[in-house]
Parts: structure tokens; sequence; C-alpha cells
């Protein structure tokens, strides 16, 4: 069951009254916080980003939920890996310009800066039977996942499911990309670390949501919804729905699919609260990357140099560029380098288009760029059904 609520505005008080009714829609707030529990809070602190430009969770939701589950009697630890560095420095940075630091002075949660992991096993994976996740998830008596609704360079769409990659510690991310570089590939090991620890509720904020060059480039969005529900296949199904995403056309949700983990779509799932037909969002707008290495006619030799000319690559914009480095760092396959005239410069032969330079560029200052070739094999840019 997915539960759907209608939210214009990140207010408090109107956020705080969502948040109850979305408790006791799903099972009561009991079922998710009691005395003495430990309930940790996954929220999407994808980097150092202000709430308003849309990139990260809202703080107003994690107030809410952390308000609720102290006064209900539970300990409650906000814990995040962001996508770059995994140490103290770089966590307080985020906590505090993503607003958290103000949500933990407020509510009494605590802002996790234990930097440990701990191996788990992971019966149900495809690949990853054991995996190495922060230690405060694997430590929760319960998890909450708030993520946020956002398109994504490589997987097309990011939330709940995919908000679980922060499970795995900082630039450790990076490894995963490296070793998974078809998209299916990557996207069977997100569902594995999702698996790894399922949460015991996820909710989606999409009250502003971000379309375009998410997930953290791209334009907010107004979806004016928050969506919940225990089972985050689900919730993301619900919201593929709202915002005219085929499920197909993202990696994480067609092999999900095959591997009999979610329905083939939100058609199939009981849906309450609101009416998905009367709380579309018909223009939102995403990007499509297709697996080309799925695709018959790109073999040998000359399918290498054809996929060369039609496969998407990062472009940097020397004029936005400010040679931080963080790219360099965040870059799986370790081919971008700061230059002498002091911009970062990639070398797309050797690249293995996961755009993470994309994703934790703080200056947006890397765009994914489409070749002409591109459009005479695939269909891209608007929304398709």
């Amino acid at each position: 069951m997915v539960f759907l609520q209608k939210c214009y505005n990140y207010d408090k008080k109107n956020i705080l009254n969502i948040v109850k009714e979305l408790f006791e829609k799903n099972g009561g707030i009991d079922k998710y916080s009691y005395k003495g529990a430990n309930v940790v809070i996954k929220p999407n602190l994808v980097s150092k980003k202000k709430p308003e430009e849309a990139a990260t969770t809202h703080p107003s939701l994690v107030y809410a939920v952390a308000k609720l589950c102290i006064e209900n009697g539970a300990k409650v630890t906000i814990a995040e890996s962001p996508g770059n560095n995994y140490d103290k420095n770089t966590l307080k940075s985020i906590y505090k310009a993503t607003g958290m630091e103000q949500v933990a002075e407020e509510t009494g949660a605590i802002l996790n800066y234990d930097l440990s992991v701990t191996e788990v096993d992971n019966p149900n994976a495809l690949s990853l039977k054991k995996i190495k996740v922060i230690t405060p998830v694997a430590k929760a008596d319960i998890v909450i996942n708030i993520a946020k609704l956002k398109t994504h360079g490589m997987m097309v769409y990011t939330g709940a499911v995919k908000n679980t990659f922060g499970y795995i510690a900082g630039l450790e991310k990076a490894e995963y990309h490296f070793k998974n570089q078809n998209y299916d590939q990557f996207a069977n090991a997100i569902i594995d670390i999702h698996l790894a620890r399922i949460p015991d509720l996820n909710i989606i904020d999409a009250v502003v949501g971000m379309e375009r060059d998410g997930p953290t480039a791209g334009d907010p969005k107004p979806v004016n919804l928050v969506f919940s529900g225990s089972n985050a296949f689900e919730v993301d199904l619900t919201a593929l729905g709202v915002i005219n995403i085929n499920p197909t056309k993202v990696p994480i949700f067609k092999n999900a699919y095959l591997r009999k983990l979610c329905a083939a779509s939100y058609l199939d799932i009981e849906i309450k609260g609101c009416i998905i037909d009367e709380v579309k969002v018909n223009d939102f707008i995403v990007c499509y990357n297709e697996n080309f290495d799925n695709l018959y006619f790109f073999k040998g030799i000359m399918g290498n140099a054809i996929s060369k000319l039609i496969t998407p690559k990062p472009v940097f914009n020397k004029k936005k560029c400010r040679a931080c480095g963080e790219c360099v760092r965040a870059c799986p396959a370790k081919v971008i380098k700061i230059t002498k005239n002091k911009y970062a410069h990639v070398d797309t032969e050797k690249c293995i288009r996961c755009y993470c330079c994309q994703e934790l560029c703080p200056f947006k200052a890397v765009s994914i760029k489409k070749p002409l070739m591109n459009k005479l094999f695939i269909s891209h840019n608007k929304v398709r059904k």
C-alpha cells in the first residue's frame, strides 16, 4: 500500500500534520518508534546543497519525523553517507548546509559522526551476498528512509530505492560504479544494497522535486505531494506514475520487475489518499539514458565506433568550473584531471558514463551532452509514457 498526500509548502506546522497522518495511515507511530528504540532517519543529503535547491530532503520533513519519534520515546539518529568523502568535516558541512544541524538542535535528534562500517549478510541479493554498510544503519532497530524525488543522469530517476545507496560509505560508492559499468549491472547492485537493510518506512519528499539534470544540477519542480509506504519499490513506482515515467526506462525498476521484487507499474499497487490521475504532473521533464550495451547492432569494432558517436558524455563548462577537484575525487574511473589552465578535463575515451562528476559538482559546471548522432538512434528529452 502507498499513501499519497497533497502538500503545497514546507511550513513546519503543515508538514507536522502531514507526517502525523502519514504515520497513522502506515500502521501507527508505535510501529516505527517506541521507548528505547534506536531509530535512524536516512535522508538524501547527496552533497552540500541548501534546501531551496531541491537536491536534498527538505529539513521540515526530517524535523517532523524526528520530533514525533522522539516524543514517542525513541532515540533518533540522522545518518547519511554523501556522495563524496565520508569524514567528520564533510558531514558537518553537509548537515549545516542542508538544515539538518538545525533539525538536531530543535528536536534532540543525534547527527551521526560514526564513520565505521559493519558487514551484514544479504541472502536475498543477486550478487552482493555480504556487504559493508554504515554502522548506524546496520545497528538500527528502525530505519525511516526519507528520499527526494529527482531525475538522475545515470539511473533516470532517484527516489526511495536509490536513496539506500547512501548505506555505502563515501567514496566506496565509486568502486560500485567502476565494477558495475553497465547500467543494468549497477541497477542490480543498487537493488542488492537496498535488500541488505530494507527500510521500515519510506517517505518521498515531492513537495518540490527536481527535473531535467538531476540529481543536483536540475531545476526545482513543484509536484506538491508526499509519498509513503513500507515497500520502497511500490512507493517509487507510484511516483513514476505521477511524473509519467515508464518503469521499463528506469534500470532499477526494469530489473526489480525481472527479479520479481515489484509490480510492472503503479496500476498494480493499492494507492490510498490521492487519485493519481488527479495529481499527475504531465510536464515533468526527464532525460533518458538508454543502455547502449543492450542494443543488438552495437557489436564488434564497428559497433564500438558507433557507440562512441552516440553515447552521451559529460562536458565541463570552463566558465563555471572552479578547479575544486571534487569531480577528480569522485570519478570511479579516475579519468578526470585539473589542467594547467585550472579547469577540469575528462578523458571521454575512458569515461564509464556514471555521471558522478555531474552529480557532485558544487558549481553545476558539468552537463550531459547528447551528440547529434544520438538523435538518429534514440529518442530522448521530454517525458514519454
